[in-house]
């Protein structure tokens, strides 16, 4: 009896499969997509690859423009324009054939399947030309850019005015591109809204108004007739009058003043070369860095980077002025407070006026010192020339004494703080010492 349940079992279950398979034959005979398959949600149910092809292109063709938005503005992105290929031949293929591969029962489970409801969504593949996307993300940043506008201070007869900021708006671009991607990938077309940022401005106006009190002050004097001179030192405080550094940001004096822009300005008068004076492009702006050094130096900001002359200037105390040349050699000091600090340079008749602004909060009495650690002697060297008779002398270079010299920050409380260790080398003094001799007609001549 049991052996009889197991073959009518066995006989059923063959029944099955060849009745399902004769309707699957029969299926595949009718040329069509079973149903409950859809392309892109876009039912193909019963329809031949040629009417599926068809529907799916008119879809597509009909909904091939995105619209976005920003500010009121809209944006119509095209997907012909952008290169967007969407592979459709492939996705009807698979469509149709998900129910006839070569594997029988499969077919048959799958159909089986379908029949009772189940559902089959075949995404189109798409081929995305970045490089067109990327040239439509930067058409779009472009015209909704906007740069934010700083806050303002400025110095007007002695009285600080500020102005206030605008903030700016820049395209958020990734955002932007996976937003594109996204919708091409899901044929969505929906109109959406461009993603922005928000830029804020580097100076704030709450920031500014902090700044309402001188923390330093420094000044020196220069000849007015050296027109050349004059010239250098007009253009270089010029260029860095109205400096505005927020906390934690340094100042380089050489950033400002050798730009190409301002060296063009320059005209030639004395530097310092080797120890000498010598004509060169520029001399002068070194007396308005070291000007405004003191002024850093009494508002109490951190130097960072300072370099004392080969030999002592004439327009400030020894072991207080600041050169400035190529590379390394350049003045630097942080804003080490947390508001904004702000340099004013003035040039008043024969004057040069450094004077650094800040929060009133951080003002403090401070005196700079300098101590003399060694002096050093120059030498004394002879040359002999024959330029000179025997017995004559001259003087080719005059001596100057070196020294050592630690400048020091010295506050109200006591505290000493090194700045900096200055040392300026010895310059021998050069005697000639002649020692051509006199024949006898120059001496007649020298006698009548």
């Amino acid at each position: 009896m049991r052996r009889l349940k197991i073959m009518a079992v066995v006989l059923s279950v063959g029944i099955f499969f060849l009745g399902n398979t004769s309707l699957v034959q029969a299926t595949n005979k009718e040329g069509t997509i079973h149903k409950n398959i859809s392309i892109e949600n876009i039912d193909v149910s019963g329809l031949t690859k040629q009417k599926a092809q068809e529907k799916i292109e008119t879809f597509i063709n009909g909904n091939s423009k995105i619209s976005f938005s920003s500010n009121g503005k809209i944006y119509n992105l095209d997907m012909n324009d952008i290169g967007v290929v969407y592979k459709i031949n492939e996705s009807v293929e698979k469509a149709y054939n998900l129910d006839r591969s070569k594997d029988i029962i499969l077919n048959i489970k799958t159909k089986i399947n379908l029949d009772l409801g189940e559902h089959i969504n075949v995404n189109i593949e798409k081929k995305i030309n970045e490089h067109k996307i990327n040239e439509y993300i930067n058409f779009i940043k472009n015209d909704i850019k906007k740069e934010p506008i700083n806050a303002t201070i400025k110095l007007d007869k002695d009285t600080l005015t500020y102005g206030k900021e605008e903030y700016g708006l820049d395209l958020d671009d990734s955002r932007f591109k996976n937003i594109i991607i996204n919708k091409i990938n899901e044929i969505n077309y929906d109109k959406a809204e461009i993603p922005t940022l928000i830029v804020k401005p580097k100076y704030i106006y709450d920031d500014l108004c902090k700044v309402n009190s001188i923390l330093g002050t420094y000044e020196t004097n220069f000849n007015p007739k050296s027109l050349n001179r004059v010239n250098n030192i007009q253009v270089s405080a010029n260029t860095i009058n109205n400096i505005l550094l927020n906390p934690n940001e340094e100042f380089s004096f050489n950033s400002y003043v050798k730009t190409k822009e301002v060296t063009n300005k320059f005209k030639k008068a004395p530097v310092i070369i080797n120890g000498k004076l010598e004509p060169g492009l520029g001399g002068g702006i070194c007396q308005v860095s070291s000007t405004l050094y003191n002024a850093a130096l009494y508002a109490g900001l951190q130097i960072t980077n300072v370099r004392n002359h080969s030999i002592p200037s004439v327009y400030i105390p020894k072991g207080r002025d600041a050169t400035i040349a190529s590379g390394d050699v350049d003045l630097k000091f942080k804003n080490n407070f947390q508001n904004p600090i702000f340099i004013v340079q003035k040039v008043n008749g024969n004057k040069i006026i450094s004077t650094i602004y800040g929060s009133e909060e951080y003002k403090k009495e401070i005196e700079i010192v300098t101590e003399i650690v060694k002096c050093i002697p120059y030498k004394v060297k002879i040359k002999n020339s024959k330029e000179l008779y025997k017995g004559e002398k001259a003087v080719y270079q005059r001596g100057i004494d070196g020294y050592k010299i630690n400048t020091f920050r010295m506050y109200k409380d006591q505290t000493k703080e090194l700045i900096h260790e200055s040392y300026y080398p010895p310059m021998d003094k050069i005697i000639i010492n002649g020692i051509k001799e006199k024949n006898n007609d120059e001496f007649k001549e020298q006698i009548v």
